[in-house]
């Protein structure tokens, strides 16, 4: 890669994290190898985390990156969703 060829975000990722890179651009290299490593431990992190489903199994209107609890009430099971869009939290609840 040549030097003015700066790498560009992948065309499909969220908006805030499009802004996130853009701005992480800026910054010298030993930060963004810093913040590269740090996303690669979160990413060994969130691999190891149980997942209460498969991943095949979110509702129409839930992204995958969603958190998902799963509740009894009055002897029924529900999935909670939540996930957040720019400043505002969403959720959605389905049986399960």
């Amino acid at each position: 890669m040549e030097p003015s060829d700066k790498p560009t975000p992948p065309d499909d990722l969220e908006p805030e994290l499009r802004t996130v890179l853009e701005a992480l651009a800026d910054s010298d290299p030993e930060t963004i190898r810093s913040v590269a490593d740090h996303a690669d431990a979160l990413a060994t992190w969130a691999e190891s985390r149980p997942s209460d489903r498969d991943d095949d199994t979110y509702p129409s209107g839930v992204p995958e990156r969603a958190t998902v609890s799963t509740m009894a009430v009055d002897g029924e099971e529900y999935r909670y969703y939540q996930w957040r869009e720019g400043d505002e939290i969403r959720s959605k609840t389905e049986r399960a």
